[in-house]
């Protein structure tokens, strides 16, 4: 239990740091943190071969890249910092640098920000397993709209005293292990039995078991699809209000729920009055802020439920499972409070992994893969056996995009490139 206790102060202490990340010494105090050395030393780009790395720096778009920490007894994990001179953080710029730095310091973290410092990357290289061994960039993303509850979960794995390194492989091992989406996505779906955490499906078991409790197991079929396209729709709102959608506000589910406990409206009457209202309304029609059967809502969720945008996706849009004959239900506030609490323990990101980048968050894939793992229950549930449903992967998709390409540049330029435009 004491374990526990002191991982979690230091996950919040850690989270406090990242939320404060403004500059250099902030970024020297999360190390320090970490338990990694105090270094301060510029590193020469003289020898940097690639004429757009070169090129980067000749224009000023990056600054050349220092040496902010270290850890081992000769230093050989390195943390190396590259500020960059654009608002944004150009994934590309970020890969010429690595590039260029990995041959003489293979055991690495790199950290970049944009020009403001008030955004940052933190970037673990990581080579695939198959034969092409091609470089994989995994990012941290902090600042802007990130919520950082996963990022302080994740950075708190690089505590150079809790690894307890014999040498640089073994600092470079935590942080492979810290910058593992696959990771992160086993916890986000069958929770952490070391700490006691949910997971996605036991969310969704509870939720399932509810809803049977209330219905006196009539229809085993509709509570799973119902429990399935709730937890849809709930997980939905993450990636539109990541988007800054919801009336701007990057945090809206937290105000929206937040608003209603404070309102002193019926208990459990969250989801008939407000989140319904969010649902088959703002999503789907024009919200009329001023109608007087919507006075309940404060001033500031009315204009927000105003401005939310009409997503043409079908998500939204009430169907035979909210209405199901002759059963009456509800999500209660507690059950929702479960449903939100274990949503926000998560970061969520809009930025779909590609074949060399990946960020450690919950992307929009993650949808379609719990959808997959969940609704192909209905083979169980129903003898009948149906098909079920599968999505084809991100990266199998880009392939596919790849390869299609390399056919039409090939039909106008000749067959004799084709084995050029495949490298």
């Amino acid at each position: 239990m004491a374990g526990t206790e002191n991982r979690g102060r230091g996950q919040d202490r850690i989270l406090d740091l990242l939320k404060g990340l403004r500059g250099e010494h902030q970024l020297r105090e999360l190390c320090r943190e970490l338990n990694y050395d105090y270094r301060n030393n510029s590193f020469s780009t003289r020898s940097w071969r690639s004429a757009t790395a070169q090129k980067l720096l000749e224009q000023k778009r990056i600054a050349p890249p220092v040496l902010v920490a270290s850890a081992g007894a000769h230093d050989d994990f390195q943390i190396i910092y590259t500020r960059l001179h654009s608002n944004e953080l150009p994934l590309g710029y970020e890969r010429q640098v690595v590039s260029q730095m990995l041959a003489d310091h293979p055991y690495a973290l790199f950290v970049f920000s944009n020009a403001e410092q008030d955004r940052w990357h933190f970037v673990n290289v990581k080579f695939r397993e198959q034969a092409d061994h091609r470089r994989i960039f995994r990012r941290i993303a902090v600042g802007g709209h990130d919520r950082l509850h996963t990022a302080a979960k994740r950075m708190a794995m690089l505590d150079v005293e809790a690894v307890n390194p014999q040498g640089p492989l073994d600092i470079q091992k935590a942080h492979d292990e810290a910058f593992d989406v696959e990771a992160v996505t086993e916890k986000f779906y069958h929770g952490d039995e070391r700490t006691g955490e949910k997971g996605y499906k036991h969310i969704f078991a509870a939720l399932q078991n509810d809803l049977l409790k209330q219905t006196r197991n009539a229809d085993r079929r509709w509570a799973h699809d119902y429990a399935l396209q709730f937890l849809n729709r709930s997980m939905f709102l993450y990636f539109v209000q990541r988007k800054n959608w919801l009336g701007e506000e990057a945090e809206f589910l937290r105000v929206f729920w937040q608003s209603y406990r404070k309102a002193g409206r019926p208990k459990d009457s969250f989801f008939a009055d407000w989140l319904s209202v969010l649902f088959f309304e703002a999503f789907n029609q024009p919200f009329h802020a001023r109608k007087t059967d919507r006075n309940f809502f404060p001033p500031q969720i009315r204009e927000a439920l105003k401005r939310v945008p009409f997503l043409n996706g079908g998500l939204f849009r009430r169907n035979e499972l909210d209405t199901p004959p002759d059963l009456k239900f509800t999500i209660s506030d507690a059950v929702f409070d479960s449903v939100f609490s274990f949503l926000e323990r998560y970061d969520f990101t809009i930025a779909q992994e590609s074949p060399i980048d990946q960020e450690i968050a919950v992307d929009p894939q993650m949808i379609g893969s719990v959808y997959e793992t969940l609704v192909n229950v209905s083979v169980e549930l129903d003898k009948q056996g149906d098909a079920g449903v599968f999505f084809t992967p991100r990266l199998e998709i880009d392939l596919m995009c790849r390869l299609a390409l390399v056919d039409c540049l090939a039909n106008h330029l000749g067959q004799t490139h084709k084995p050029l435009l495949y490298e």
